[in-house]
């Protein structure tokens, strides 16, 4: 635990090291250049994946109709890699580069999937493309189930535009005994 910890504190020291050594032997100008280059690439391409990866996922659920877990983590990745690119650094940034790499990403999503699929399955999550709601998942006979018995209206003169529950408290003489 204290490694990645020292990792983050370290790494803005040897990024500011790194941008001085290299605006030493290429020149300043080239080095803040380069810094907003990636942070206009990074906010851009940031932009970009939301959208696209949101897409795709809705695409993969209207013809799948299942949670389409590797192709989110996968806009997970390439936005980690954007959100890299927008802070300034050299490490950052080629770490940012990995993250875009096909094979490379593949193989941490593969470890990854499996890590959470392991951890799922420990705490007794049903996963491997189990459908939850016909396995019996949510058909589970505890909590509270509330019956409504008053007018449900909208109510367009809020500002939340919700679904406004009328419903009168309950009296002995409208309870009626339900036959089994």
């Amino acid at each position: 635990m204290r490694f990645p910890i020292l990792l983050l504190l370290l790494l803005p020291v040897l990024e500011l090291w790194l941008m001085i050594a290299i605006g030493s032997e290429t020149g300043a100008l080239a080095v803040i250049v380069w810094l907003v280059a990636m942070i206009f690439i990074g906010i851009n391409l940031l932009r970009y994946l939301g959208a696209s990866s949101m897409l795709r996922a809705a695409q993969h659920v209207r013809s799948g109709g299942a949670m389409p877990a590797q192709t989110l983590a996968d806009g997970l990745f390439k936005a980690v890699g954007a959100v890299l690119l927008i802070i300034p650094g050299f490490i950052t940034d080629l770490i940012a580069l990995l993250c875009f790499i096909p094979l490379v990403r593949g193989l941490l999503l593969k470890r990854w999937l499996a890590k959470i699929a392991a951890s799922a399955s420990v705490r007794g999550f049903k996963t491997a493309g189990a459908d939850p709601f016909n396995s019996g998942l949510f058909t589970s006979s505890t909590g509270n189930v509330y019956e409504h018995q008053g007018s449900a209206q909208t109510d367009s003169d809020k500002a939340g535009n919700g679904v406004l529950i009328d419903q009168q408290p309950e009296t002995p003489a409208s309870k009626t005994p339900k036959s089994e």
